[in-house]
């Protein structure tokens, strides 16, 4: 197994300088978040006088009032489609022998010693996160 690069451990005060930052950005993203609804709304609700009294003068058609948040309610079930269809085409069929492994697998050491056997039969016991193979389960289950 390839060995992951070791990241250091953040420091209580760089994990409170970095969650203070994205307090800040997001604080940020939230009033402007507001401030483009508004805008939105003063667009599509305000006559044209009213528009040209503040100063607006370039702004796109009514139209685009209605049209951008169809077209956005129009992606919402084809996003959920498309992620549901790519998920079934990438799930490999129940017969592969990719659904019992892969590379990645963390396999089951054989031969046992009793230690580790004691250890998986155990009440309380947490054992490592390893895949066993099913003779060995139905052997521990069922005798």
């Amino acid at each position: 197994m390839a060995s992951r690069a070791h990241r250091p451990a953040l420091t209580a005060d760089a994990h409170r300088r970095t969650s203070e930052k994205r307090e800040y950005y997001g604080f940020v993203v939230y009033l402007g978040s507001f401030v483009a609804f508004a805008s939105y709304l003063l667009w599509a609700l305000c006559s044209d006088d009213l528009l040209h009294a503040f100063g607006v003068s370039y702004y796109p058609t009514r139209w685009w009032a209605l049209a951008l948040p169809v077209h956005f309610l129009g992606w919402i079930p084809f996003i959920l489609l498309m992620f549901t269809g790519i998920n079934m085409w990438r799930t490999p069929a129940l017969g592969s022998l990719d659904t019992v492994s892969d590379t990645h697998a963390n396999h089951f050491s054989v031969p046992l010693d009793p230690a580790k056997i004691a250890k998986l039969c155990g009440q309380d016991s947490i054992p490592e996160i390893e895949d066993m193979p099913i003779s060995f389960v139905n052997r521990l289950l069922y005798g």
